[in-house]
């Protein structure tokens, strides 16, 4: 069903809209932990490992799934909130044909580099092997994760946000069966073909929705299959968010290189604790962003509407709720860092040093989720008002300064200053985050005033004076 955020109150429609696409971030998160907890407990001892130092390279292919969802989804957030019909069913053809030809070179490109590059980010010999194997199956499977993405986009900017959940709910149950058969056969590489499967059909059911369910529009008028200039408007929304993501993926590879050298010089263990870690901050920071990408439609459709009143409301409302859930993920990941963490570790003379590893991140970057939380909001307000320079600004502010303290805290804290590290780059990126959003132009009195609660210009009346 389509639902138009442009009307009702700002908070209760808002809820509504983002609990099920905070319940696809969970289930999608759920199948990712899912991967890494059977292979560790199940697969080779180096086989978290091998998904650690493969994580780093499949997070920038998950950036640029990401960077295709936002761009459609804000652009087709705003052609529906406008109700230009044709405009929104050219750009939803226009990004499906546009994307499948970048998914498919992207698979050429990363199965010809897979293995230099993970040479490159200095992976432990031990894992190369199940590293090439995992990320090779994943760059195979790369279209059905772009063009899914995709989809949820086009669906999240018709209000939609149940449909996809509901898909990506089939998805994530069958990946975690998929996981627990496949893996003691195959090790590592079953894990990747179990991914690859759940996300093939989840791919294929969406798409065959977003078909249906736009079928109806522009009846009577063909609208272009492709656009240049609608292209160009998309590529100009999702770059940013693509870059941005990009970037924050690039940095931690190169943090990935830094941990791939303590854990050379000091144990293994290390690397998979940092692993383990670090795939409980992601499913964290995945929700709050999925709280954020619900905020970026409601405003970008009310945006598009010249509604810009309620999207000062609609910041309000989306900061006090996801406030609320990262208060619930603080206290689960700092007082039960210990049995969560120890959930992806098999026995060996290893999981002293990879559990005590896990834990010290967990426990150090945890009481900071709601410093990260208010950037992401503010971050995505100002990305639904067309505000891309500032929320890149953001971004990169706290990508550089993590990166570079990382190799600066750990010369002389060890493997504790990357939990430091992560904390001063979010505090740094909130200020930024939250300056973007204070001086955007559409919250500014004199265009507050401009336009009535409906999105309607307001006419000066005449001078009768005069």
């Amino acid at each position: 069903m389509n639902t138009d955020l442009t009307v009702g109150k700002s908070w209760k429609i808002l809820f509504k809209y983002i609990l099920p696409l905070l319940g696809s971030a969970v289930f999608q998160q759920l199948y990712t932990l899912a991967d890494t907890i059977i292979a560790g407990k199940f697969a080779s001892r180096t086989a978290l490992t091998a998904i650690g130092a493969s994580n780093a390279i499949v997070n920038i292919l998950l950036a640029i799934a990401l960077g295709a969802n936002a761009g459609c989804a804000v652009l087709a957030s705003r052609f529906f909130g406008a109700k230009d019909s044709v405009k929104l069913k050219s750009t939803i053809s226009t990004a499906l044909l546009s994307f499948t030809v970048l998914s498919v070179a992207l698979l050429v490109v990363g199965v010809l580099t897979c293995r230099p590059i993970l040479i490159a980010l200095k992976t432990p010999p031990l894992a190369m092997e199940e590293s090439v194997t995992y990320l090779n199956i994943y760059y195979f499977g790369l279209p059905f994760l772009i063009l899914y993405n995709l989809g949820t986009g086009i669906f999240s900017a018709l209000g939609d946000s149940r449909t996809p959940f509901l898909f990506l709910t089939f998805s994530s149950i069958a990946n975690i069966v998929l996981d627990w058969v496949l893996v003691r056969p195959f090790g590592v590489a079953g894990v990747a073909w179990a991914t690859f499967i759940a996300q093939g059909a989840a791919c294929i059911l969406t798409i065959f929705f977003v078909f249906r369910r736009t079928r109806s529009f522009a009846m009577g008028e063909k609208p272009p299959l492709f656009s240049r200039s609608l292209l160009k408007l998309l590529l100009l929304l999702a770059i940013p968010v693509a870059l941005q993501n990009s970037f924050v993926s690039v940095g931690n590879l190169i943090v990935q290189v830094r941990i791939n050298e303590l854990a050379n010089a000091q144990g293994i263990g290390i690397t998979n604790g940092f692993t383990a870690g670090f795939k409980l901050l992601v499913f964290c920071t995945t929700c709050f962003c999925a709280c954020a990408n619900g905020l970026t439609n409601f405003v970008s459709q009310n945006f598009g509407a010249h509604k810009f009143r309620r999207i000062r409301r609609g910041f309000a409302a989306g900061l006090i709720i996801s406030t609320a859930l990262t208060a619930v993920f603080f206290v689960i990941s700092f007082v039960f860092a210990s049995p969560l963490v120890s959930l992806f570790m098999k026995e060996g003379e290893d999981s002293a040093l990879a559990l005590s590893s896990g834990v010290l991140f967990s426990r150090i970057v945890s009481p900071f989720f709601f410093v990260v939380n208010a950037k992401i909001v503010a971050d995505a307000v100002v990305r639904g008002c067309n505000g891309n320079v500032g929320f890149m600004i953001s971004t990169f502010s706290d990508l550089i300064l993590r990166v570079s303290f990382v190799f600066i805290f750990t010369t002389f804290m060890g493997f504790a200053g990357v939990g430091l590290a992560w904390v001063v780059g979010w505090i740094l990126g909130m200020f930024v985050a939250l300056s973007f959003y204070f001086t955007l132009p559409c919250l500014r009195k004199k265009n507050l005033e401009k336009y009535d609660e409906n999105g309607e210009l307001i006419v000066p009346a005449p001078n009768v004076n005069g």
